[in-house]
């Protein structure tokens, strides 16, 4: 991941820098979320984040909008959040575009190339909403799988809560368990 400074030693905005083919620093620093007394001098931008975005902007077509990236703990509470969100760490974007909720809908209902092609650069969260897409590079399931969630034809106050209630993993923690079990019984046996 890394950290792109939002002014130069001048002091002056760096919004027109190009951090990818088809997004500039700019949409990055407009949709970083935090509170009046945090001062954000920069952002954190997974690359494979970026690589996501321009294959999705290539497969499109269109423009998309970066609604959201970058968001404080500060904001994400303050929101009525949990502050455990993907966007506290970069590793999130919500996206909005002529056409991209429903491309990246089918993508992850047929499993397509386009599917494929988002998992091969890490994207391992999907979130389908009315108006946009969340992606995120979180780390994967423990046996491979993705988060997804589809929350479309929600009220907004079901929506607002964003990736946090994404459905959890819990397999590792299963696992650990089976294990720690399994040798207890392996050690009660040597007795």
């Amino acid at each position: 991941m890394k950290v792109y400074p939002f002014y130069d030693n001048e002091g002056k905005l760096l919004d027109y820098v190009n951090v990818s083919e088809h997004f500039t620093l700019g949409e990055f620093r407009k949709a970083c979320f935090h509170l009046p007394n945090e001062n954000i001098t920069g952002v954190p931008i997974p690359l494979n984040l970026l690589y996501a975005m321009d294959y999705l902007r290539g497969k499109l077509g269109n423009p998309i909008v970066i609604n959201s990236h970058f968001r404080t703990i500060g904001h994400e509470k303050k929101q009525g959040r949990s502050g455990r969100s993907q966007h506290t760490l970069g590793k999130a974007v919500d996206l909005s575009g002529t056409g991209l909720v429903d491309l990246v809908a089918t993508a992850v209902k047929e499993k397509n190339e386009v599917y494929k092609k988002l998992r091969e650069f890490g994207i391992n969260a999907f979130g389908i909403y009315d108006n946009f897409v969340h992606i995120d590079v979180r780390p994967k399931k423990l046996l491979g799988g993705i988060y997804y969630w589809d929350k479309r034809g929600k009220k907004k106050s079901e929506v607002n809560k964003d990736d946090d209630d994404a459905p959890q993993d819990y397999s590792i923690f299963i696992f650990i368990i089976l294990v720690t079990l399994l040798f207890k019984l392996i050690l009660k046996k040597k007795k």
